[in-house]
């Protein structure tokens, strides 16, 4: 599964920036998110004072989690039938206060993992140079979850879990043209299966070259999965930035 990770993901951000055309064409982005995580993670236990099932609200840490990682996005279209995908590699961490007072020193949290992303889409209304389109796919998770409780009252323990999932997502997109070389996009999709709920907004800018455009842009990416062994429900959020080649 893994060997296909870089193959499925491709796609979200640059997709609203390519134009459609009567012809087939590619576009490929790398890009880069520092986005920051707000939400509860969970995980299991055993030891040094701790069993079963440990939750940190990242909303009372000092420090706030941040988001550094790699990312590609690939988007084909041709006519008014499309097909894209987006790969996101997360590695969020924070150095923080204890949330069990005088029993640790404090708490090293950790959030990695991979996202993948692959739909197909349609467009559903457009002009030469405005297109809605709608679409549905598949967004998958593996990650992993991390929480090193310091030294205090109690000895140091490490509570740690990881698993994967798969949600069907449904949702859609907008792409524009104006003022010459300059476009705008926007997305909007929601999805469920391995998780409770998620959901993603994503809208930004792009100014187009000869080879291809510089985009750039916030994306949000709320998820809530709750299991026996691993917990994570809260958002990734913040600006990105990328370069858009297209073939």
């Amino acid at each position: 599964m893994k060997v296909l990770l870089p193959l499925l993901t491709g796609v979200l951000f640059s997709s609203m920036a390519s134009a459609t055309l009567a012809q087939s064409s590619l576009r490929v982005t790398p890009y880069l998110w520092g986005a920051g995580f707000e939400g509860t993670v969970g995980a299991s236990g055993s030891g040094a004072g701790i069993a079963g099932l440990i939750d940190v609200d990242t909303a009372s840490l000092s420090d706030s989690l941040r988001l550094a990682g790699g990312m590609l996005h690939v988007n084909w279209r041709n006519d008014r039938w499309s097909a894209f995908g987006d790969w996101t590699y997360a590695n969020a961490k924070a150095d923080a206060p204890t949330p069990y007072t005088t029993l640790y020193a404090g708490v090293d949290v950790k959030v990695k993992g991979h996202i993948v992303e692959g739909y197909g889409g349609y467009e559903v209304t457009g002009a030469r140079d405005s297109h809605v389109d709608v679409f549905a796919g598949a967004r998958y998770y593996t990650m992993e979850v991390s929480l090193g409780l310091r030294e205090g009252t109690l000895p140091g323990a490490l509570a740690t879990s990881d698993d994967n999932w798969v949600d069907g997502v449904i949702g859609t997109r907008w792409d524009t043209r104006f003022a010459e070389n300059w476009e705008a996009f926007a997305s909007a999709d929601a999805g469920t299966g391995g998780s409770r709920l998620s959901w993603q907004l994503f809208a930004g800018l792009g100014y187009r070259f000869g080879w291809g455009s510089i985009v750039g842009g916030w994306r949000h990416l709320h998820v809530d999965v709750d299991k026996s062994n691993f917990k994570l429900d809260g958002a990734l959020s913040g600006p990105f930035l990328g370069a858009s080649f297209t073939f």
